[in-house]
């Protein structure tokens, strides 16, 4: 994840960007790294890695929707 991207989804993290993927699963994961970001804000790394990870899993979801968060 470059650090375009990145700086994005820490915002939509912390809720200062919205974003909606069409990816359920997607969604999904925001919600639950946003949830756990409100309760400890200390935890902004291993949300990003958690992200990357589910990234690199799922490569489609990847190029569909970083393509969309950098045009935010």
């Amino acid at each position: 994840m470059d650090a375009v991207v990145q700086e994005k989804m820490i915002r939509i993290l912390k809720g200062e960007l919205k974003y909606t993927s069409s990816n359920l699963a997607f969604n999904m994961m925001i919600a639950k790294l946003q949830k756990r970001l409100k309760s400890d804000p200390a935890c902004i790394e291993a949300c990003i890695g958690e992200l990357e990870g589910f990234l690199a899993k799922y490569p489609i979801v990847a190029k569909v929707d970083l393509a969309n968060i950098v045009a935010l």
